[in-house]
Formats: structure tokens, C-alpha cells, sequence
């Protein structure tokens, strides 16, 4: 597969980066050289340690146009003590893995089914995002949880870009963590997209708006995609803590995101409690109907919180869906 001009630079930087992080005594070398003058390993240390020459290495660091197979990556790999994130994004870089998709997927592109799935996530917060990280679709838990969501422009409904807005800067007390974890998390996803017109006017708007996202971005950092917890300093509910799970849809080039309460289940009806309030105030507004993706919720009596539930209890689960009789 052929790489484009940006891949190279990417792909260069990338190793010139894990490079100077290691040191001679991390990887077993003596420091036969004398003196360092730089951070790290040389080029010629690391050529060693890959099985490949000074002068070929170099020149993958100097962008230039050569082809690299897998057995090299897979070297260089070992060498720079890449773990398993690392590597993908490396081979990514390289073009060793599929081709790019032309476009990020957009609303259209996501199967009905999964809207309806979304919708019925409900109290819970949930939205489905592209491998750009704009927000395609979301219920109405979602808007509970950032209730400045619908006042941003279309073009800044996007994941990352909404880690940077100052209202969300405000809800994140672990901000500065949050942020290099997000920054991190797209470069890993994105590195064979950064190419793409669509990836890379996002990205030189971000550093051109935020210089903290430009420092985050020269760091070349990388995160994998797993469940994690945030915390949260919201607005009517105070200090929470939710963790989340993010599922792959089939036939989409998008990612399902869920929050959930950690320890506290009594979240999940102060969560209702904001989304039939948020109902209540549109259906006014809107004459008495509520437009997509605004549809149903799953009425109160099927998901219900058990009574007298203790969230520390052993052997109790907290997301526990009751469903009572007269409704199968």
C-alpha cells in the first residue's frame, strides 16, 4: 500500500520520538560513544537493536520515499519496546494495515437499529461516534449529562473538540488527564486517516485554537480504546463518577459509547429524573411533540432500580433491569 507525504512525516516523527525515550541501560548497551549530547538512543544503536542499517533507518526518519515491510516494522517494534497500541499505530503508519475509508461515516450511514438501541440507553448517557469522534447521534441522557451540547455548532459536535471548550474544562476535574487521554486516543485510532482532508483541517484548527492541545499533540502520545471511569463535576448532580464501555457497530464505521454509575446506582433515577424534566420542557416548547433523535424512552416501570438497594451491597447488581408484569 502506498503512503501518503503526511504518513511519512507522521510515521518519522513517531520514531524519532519512541527513540529518544529509551535508554542505553532500558535496552542493555553500554555507552561505548562517550559523552551524549542527546536524549536517548542514536540512530545507530537502534539500527543495531532492528537488524536493519544506519543509513536505511535514517532515511525512514528522514521521511523519505521507501518501502517497509513487516518483518522490518516488526524489528523495529522490538527494539523501541513498543507495546501492543504502539505497534498497531506503527504499522498503520507504514500502510501495512487496510486502506483508509474516503469519508468519515456520517448519521446516514448508521442502521436504524442502532438508533433505536441508543434511544432505549435511556436514562442512561449514550451516543455513537465516527473514527473522527464527531457525535452522529445521542438520547437524551446524553444531553442530561452535557447540557451544553445542543448550543454547539454542528461542526464542533465532536468528542475532542469538545474536551477543549471551556464549559467542558469546567465539568472535568482531572481536565489536564482527560485531555491527553483523549488527544492520545485519536491519534492511536486515526493514524491512517490524518491524510484526509477531513482529519487534517480538525486537527490544524485544534492547534491553531488551543495551545494546549498543541502542546498534547507534539507528544505523540497513544492510548488504546478500552472501558475507563471519568469524573464529572455536573452542574445539578455534583461531583459523579462514571464509567464507560464503547461498542463496535457492524456495518458502520462508528462506536457506540455508554456512561454508567460506578458505585452510586442511585444515579440512574436522578439521570431520569433530568431526562423526563429535559421531556417535559421540549414537548412544551414544541407544541406537545418531541422530534428525532428525541423518540421514546423506556418507560419508568421497566427499568427500575430495586427498592432499599445498597450499591456496595455484595452480589447486588446496580444496573439491574426489573421488568414487571404487562410488559413483555
Amino acid at each position: 500500500m502506498t503512503i501518503t507525504e503526511q504518513q511519512r512525516k507522521e510515521l518519522a516523527a513517531f520514531l524519532r520520538n519512541r527513540r529518544e525515550r529509551l535508554t542505553p541501560d532500558a535496552v542493555g548497551i553500554k555507552n561505548s560513544y562517550g559523552r551524549r549530547r542527546t536524549p536517548g538512543l542514536r540512530r545507530e544503536e537502534l539500527a543495531q537493536l532492528a537488524g536493519v542499517s544506519v543509513t536505511w533507518y535514517t532515511w525512514l526518519e528522514q521521511a523519505r520515499k521507501i518501502r517497509v515491510s513487516s518483518q522490518v516494522l516488526n524489528g523495529l517494534a522490538r527494539a523501541l519496546r513498543l507495546d501492543a497500541t504502539e505497534t498497531g499505530h506503527l504499522f498503520r503508519l507504514a500502510g501495512e494495515l487496510a486502506p483508509a475509508l474516503p469519508e468519515p461515516c456520517s448519521r446516514e450511514g448508521i442502521p436504524e437499529q442502532y438508533l433505536t438501541f441508543l434511544e432505549f440507553q435511556d436514562p442512561l448517557p449514550a451516543f455513537i461516534v465516527n473514527h473522527r469522534f464527531d457525535v452522529l447521534a445521542w438520547n437524551q441522557g446524553f444531553c442530561a449529562l452535557f447540557p451544553y451540547f445542543e448550543t454547539l455548532e454542528q461542526h464542533r459536535r465532536n468528542t475532542l473538540v469538545m474536551m477543549f471548550d471551556e464549559r467542558a474544562r469546567e465539568m472535568h476535574p482531572n481536565w489536564e488527564q482527560d485531555a491527553l487521554e483523549a488527544a492520545a486516543l485519536f491519534r492511536a485510532q486515526a493514524a491512517d486517516q490524518l491524510a484526509h482532508p477531513a482529519y487534517a483541517r480538525m486537527i490544524d484548527d485544534l492547534q491553531g485554537e488551543y495551545p494546549e492541545f498543541r502542546e498534547l499533540w507534539k507528544r505523540l502520545d497513544l492510548a488504546p480504546s478500552a472501558p475507563s471511569v471519568r469524573c464529572f463535576d455536573h452542574p445539578t448532580l455534583g461531583r459523579i463518577e462514571l464509567g464507560y464501555v464503547k461498542l463496535r457497530l457492524a456495518g458502520a464505521d462508528a462506536t457506540l459509547v455508554v456512561y454508567q454509575p460506578v458505585l452510586d446506582s442511585r444515579l440512574i433515577a436522578r439521570f431520569r429524573d433530568l431526562v423526563e424534566e429535559r421531556i417535559r420542557v421540549r414537548l412544551r416548547s414544541a407544541g406537545g411533540s418531541v422530534e428525532r433523535p428525541y423518540r421514546q424512552s423506556v418507560p419508568e416501570d421497566v427499568l427500575r432500580i430495586p427498592d432499599g438497594l445498597d450499591p456496595l451491597e455484595p452480589g447486588v447488581n446496580p444496573f439491574e433491569v426489573r421488568r414487571v408484569p404487562g410488559n413483555a
